[in-house]
């Protein structure tokens, strides 16, 4: 689970319990007592919550502690639903008179008695398993902390914004692209040749093909343009029907493979195109020529361009040398940095800053999106005092591989407020390069209880689209897309900050596709699903039929909407 979402669980628990509503449901059906009693348990709990939450990455005991917290936590979130939903239920029945409500509490599908009785007996055998995790060794060693004090306020942030396409570093490496898409005779045999970019995640792989593909020269030598995501899944149907939607702008019709394959060929067949696949991850050889066969009928000097991080999809998918995308240099890095981190991108006038700048720059090791999420990070942030502690404290503990970003990147998610932590860790419920509706993603952070405010005449949805951008600022998210009067419709998150999303949100949270039958479904909360339900033969894994707390039920559908049961 996302650090500070249990805090924020556990505090809505307490407000609850608090509240003139539960007072009365506590008198209603005898249970004020148990009430009174589960809001001290779980005060005392959130006392050491932060601490606790801190610690479990380092502490097995604590994580374990942590985890039997949770799960008790969640079933005190639901009992209350329980109550708060039959006394609603009771309030909404008609009837008003003495005797009909009599008649109505008697055989309610809900006895009133049996109801208080069930429900009295759940909240002490919690009490009772809540005092036990309260006796705990471990929780005597954890320190008290009732609030997280960086981040009391929420942030206003005022900033001169550095658009996306402001790139750094990478004029050689689009010339040098173009120029092999250019040469119109590569293998004398084949109308259609292939080219992969490779490196490692967030290079820019993707960046530079976009660059690439809207060239001017690019633009007139090819009749045809196309781009799709790949990703992880690559299934000859479904990359079929979206490069059909890419040639025509249309969504593919729910046609059969050999259906698919001649409405392709109509499309493609005597044009010399230029079709980007990004993101590749398969190394299946087999199915790379399937995909290879059905794009042969391309105009002399047709390409197919790909990016991707592995060496071995690059030598099975290239017909000529795969272009190996390097790092920024020191000083292409420490321009971007600057950019990120000082006001109007100006050099800083300290000698000591400037160094202290520069070695934070060399440590993301070359890679734009590091440096542009760092740079952001630390923009807030006071160069004379919390820069060092930053650099001393976090950027030099973290272990990482050479060609391993991501602990970098967790960096900058460490040191969100919470409640910014609780809704990208919800983002993971969206597949890479999914185009995510952000009044869509705003409502479910409000329908969570993630998006608060302490002023009540404050619209909940306006805070939550702060939230948002306050969350683009920072690098996670992208390619923002607006409709004709500039309100933003819709987002998408680079696919390392996807990783990081899935990583930070755990067991919580999951993604079933339609080859995905086992999970673990104790600690489930949110699902989504990435395929049509109703057109599959797909059945319902067993293991989620065992998921007894979950909070969201999201289906996720092609035009980047969605239903969702929240």
């Amino acid at each position: 689970m996302a650090e500070g979402v249990l805090f924020n669980i556990v505090q809505g628990i307490i407000e609850r319990l608090g509240s003139r509503a539960f007072e009365e449901i506590g008198l209603v059906w005898g249970v004020n007592d148990e009430l009174q009693k589960l809001q001290l348990l779980v005060s005392r709990l959130r006392a050491v919550l932060l601490d606790a939450e801190q610690k479990q990455a380092n502490n097995e005991a604590v994580k374990e502690w942590l985890q039997s917290v949770e799960d008790e936590v969640y079933e005190a979130d639901d009992v209350l639903d329980e109550f708060y939903t039959e006394a609603q239920w009771r309030q909404m029945v008609p009837g008003n008179n003495k005797v009909s409500k009599q008649v109505r509490i008697f055989f309610s599908s809900s006895n009133q008695l049996v109801f208080g009785l069930k429900m009295g007996h759940k909240i002490k055998d919690l009490n009772k398993r809540l005092h036990e995790i309260a006796s705990n060794r471990t929780f005597g060693q954890l320190q008290v902390n009732h609030e997280d004090a960086r981040f009391v306020i929420r942030e206003r942030v005022t900033h001169s914004f550095v658009r996306e396409d402001n790139i750094i570093g990478r004029d050689e490496d689009k010339r040098a692209i173009i120029q092999l898409l250019l040469d119109l005779d590569p293998i004398p045999t084949k109308n259609v040749s292939s080219i992969s970019i490779v490196g490692f995640g967030g290079l820019g792989k993707t960046t530079l093909a976009q660059l690439v593909l809207n060239d001017e020269m690019v633009e007139k030598h090819f009749e045809l343009k196309m781009w799709i995501c790949v990703s992880n899944v690559f299934e000859l149907d479904i990359i079929v029907k979206k490069i059909i939607q890419s040639a025509t702008n249309d969504i593919a019709k729910s046609l059969e493979i050999d259906q698919l394959q001649k409405e392709l060929r109509k499309i493609i067949d005597g044009k010399r195109y230029l079709l980007v696949l990004d993101d590749v991850w398969n190394d299946n050889r087999e199915k790379w020529f399937g995909l290879q066969n059905l794009l042969m009928g391309g105009g002399k000097g047709s390409k197919i361009l790909i990016t991707t991080r592995s060496e071995k999809v690059a030598k099975i998918t290239d017909t000529s040398k795969p272009y190996n995308l390097r790092g920024l240099s020191e000083e292409q890095s420490w321009f971007l940095f600057k950019k990120m981190a000082f006001q109007d991108g100006k050099e800083p006038t300290s000698s000591t800053i400037k160094a202290l700048g520069e070695e934070i720059a060399r440590k993301c090791k070359g890679v734009p999106l590091a440096i542009r999420t760092i740079g952001r990070m630390l923009y807030t942030r006071d160069p004379e005092t919390e820069w060092l502690a930053f650099k001393n404290n976090k950027l030099s503990t973290i272990r990482q591989e050479e060609n391993d970003i991501l602990p970098t990147l967790q960096l900058s998610y460490d040191v969100l407020p919470s409640h910014l932590k609780h809704c990208f860790a919800y983002c993971s419920l969206s597949p890479p390069d999914y185009e995510i509706p952000v009044e869509n993603l705003i409502r479910l952070w409000v329908a969570q209880g993630f998006v608060k405010s302490s002023n009540p005449n404050e619209c909940l949805e306006d805070v939550g689209y702060e939230y948002y951008k306050e969350l683009v600022w920072r690098s996670f998210f992208q390619e923002e897309e607006k409709d004709e009067f500039g309100i933003i419709k819709s987002c998408k998150m680079h696919d390392l900050m996807n990783e990081l999303a899935v990583k930070v949100a755990g067991e919580g949270s999951t993604i079933i596709d339609r080859n995905k039958t086992d999970f673990e479904a104790k600690r489930l909360l949110h699902v989504s699903f990435d395929f049509n339900v109703d057109s599959s033969e797909w059945k319902i894994p067993t293991s989620l039929l065992e998921s007894n707390k979950l909070r969201t039920f999201l289906f996720l559908s092609q035009n980047g909407g969605g239903d969702v049961i929240p």
